[in-house]
């Protein structure tokens, strides 16, 4: 996957989690976090998102310029200059030498001893631009109170790359996941210029081909257009109950192949950034989902935005059986009916 969208903490376990193998549980997710296997921060677009240790440091050295110099531009609006910022960083690399980790109050607090006083929404830009520097990464299981310690660890972690052979990567390996898509899609989610986008596409070689879909357009990993409809139809039989802020969704420019606009509004309530739950039948959004969890149990509650069919219900038992067993809880599976 690259990288994967990342504001809820919740989510993320779950969206890790339905993408490997052996279906781990929650515990096995939060532990590839404490040991540093995988880290969230902003690697692109100024957004939370995970991805390897060993990755975070030169996708956000290549994929970050653009994000970090617009919200620059945004510094007089917050009161902030850049000395502000600047003597920031040093407070809060001290703050976290050694090997410290410090939660965002704390560090919050070691800045208004050393004289620099931020309000939230100051603290907020500041943060995020040295995440965005890598000067700070998010420690540990994602959760309700952020924690960062140093980057330095995870910079050392991979030698520094040209851009073409990085962006090269960014496409190859987008697309291998997610494609077909656009080059505006890879545009979008890796935040670069429509010039970047292109010449990744083309720095990868012979590794992608570009295809023609309903007039469009579309890249996809080289051979993958053989693919039969058995095939096709083999991959979409199971239905899948994804997580909040899913790249099956969020990674595409357009999401109208996926979910039908008259539905997305029920995805994103409001149009409000804040993405629910999604049920997934033969490929398409269908509905939502929620959990209410008990001590021993989890009822996983389905709210379709049209009838499903038996077959469709069974799949999802069993989706609700897997995240049960996530949870380490015993599951059930209730379905609201359509409107």
């Amino acid at each position: 996957m690259l990288a994967m969208q990342a504001q809820d903490p919740n989510a993320i376990l779950w969206a890790i989690a339905t993408r490997c193998a052996g279906n781990p549980d929650a515990t096995t997710v939060a532990g590839a976090f404490e040991a540093v296997e995988v880290v969230r921060n902003r690697p692109s677009r100024g957004t939370l998102q995970v991805t390897t240790a060993e990755d975070m440091a030169w996708l956000s050295e290549h994929l970050t310029p653009r994000s970090t110099a617009a919200a620059a531009r945004r510094r007089g609006q917050l009161g902030l200059d850049d000395q502000v910022v600047e003597t920031a960083r040093g407070v809060v690399v001290a703050a976290l030498a050694e090997g410290r980790v410090r939660t965002r109050r704390e560090l919050v607090d070691e800045l208004t001893r050393a004289g620099v006083e931020l309000d939230g929404m100051q603290a907020g830009h500041v943060l995020r631009h040295l995440t965005e520097h890598m000067v700070i990464v998010f420690d540990g299981v994602p959760g309700p109170v952020d924690s960062f310690r140093s980057g330095d660890t995870l910079a050392s972690l991979r030698e520094p790359r040209a851009r073409e052979e990085s962006l090269a990567e960014v496409a190859l390996r987008y697309f291998s996941a997610r494609g077909p898509a656009t080059p505006g899609c890879l545009g979008w989610w890796a935040n670069l210029t429509m010039g970047d986008t292109r010449g990744a596409i083309e720095a990868a070689g012979g590794a992608l081909e570009e295809v023609e879909l309903a007039g469009e357009s579309f890249v996809v990993p080289t051979g993958s257009v053989d693919m039969g409809d058995a095939e096709v139809d083999s991959v979409l039989a199971e239905p899948l109950l994804l997580a909040a802020f899913d790249e099956y969704l969020l990674a595409y420019r357009s999401r109208d192949a996926t979910l039908r606009p008259e539905w997305a509004p029920r995805v994103v309530p409001g149009r409000n950034g804040m993405f629910k739950p999604v049920v997934v039948v033969d490929g398409e959004v269908v509905g939502t989902w929620s959990r209410r969890v008990s001590k021993q149990r989890v009822e996983v509650v389905v709210e379709p935005f049209a009838g499903l069919s038996a077959g469709a219900v069974d799949g999802l038992a069993r989706r609700a059986e897997q995240y049960g067993d996530f949870l380490g809880l015993a599951a059930d599976l209730s379905v609201v009916p359509a409107d």
